[in-house]
């Protein structure tokens, strides 16, 4: 691993542990084993380097999940296997998930992060397409809200239990889902 990539690691662990405003440059240069000023070398703000971590963060979750359902012709077993796999993402790669919960209101509520709210946003989106496109083929409720149902998916689908998150997926499921 490069030197960049060992700070950037470091400094995912760190924001998701602490949050941005917890966490020090100093700290992060200790984690990552090299000086401060090596970060500043790379990122020249603590910003840059949050801006850095949260953007690789939403990619990593957008490859994962919709790479899964991207060729899958049958809708129900796209929904499903986006929803499952959305709770193995959110179960096995917890220090991502524990970074988008600590630091996702910050990002949604406060001006400076505006490129970051628009890259999460993107994400909800995708997220409210596919709720769509459920409404285009029968099989979701036609009041049901698709950014709506996208955020609830989001905000309800944290790292939790595996049995706790099969059960909210399961309510999910049978709220939007009209029966077959």
């Amino acid at each position: 691993m490069n030197t960049r990539e060992k700070i950037l690691k470091a400094a995912r662990e760190a924001f998701a542990r602490k949050g941005f405003n917890g966490v020090s440059m100093e700290e992060i240069a200790r984690a990552a084993g090299v000086k401060k000023a090596l970060i500043y070398y790379y990122f020249p703000s603590k910003e840059n380097l949050f801006e850095e971590v949260w953007t690789r963060t939403i990619d990593e979750i957008e490859e994962n999940l919709f790479k899964e359902v991207e060729n899958e012709k049958s809708y129900m077993r796209k929904l499903k296997k986006f929803l499952r796999s959305y709770i193995d993402f959110v179960t096995n790669k917890t220090v991502l998930m524990e970074l988008i919960e600590k630091e996702k209101s910050s990002v949604v509520e406060e001006e400076k992060w505006e490129n970051l709210r628009e890259r999460y946003n993107g994400l909800l989106s995708k997220m409210a397409n596919l709720i769509a496109e459920g409404k285009r083929y029968d099989a979701i409720y036609e009041d049901i809200d698709p950014i709506a149902a996208a955020n609830l998916i989001s905000s309800s689908i944290t790292p939790k239990k595996k049995g706790m998150l099969n059960n909210i997926l399961s309510m999910i499921m049978r709220g939007i889902l009209k029966e077959k």
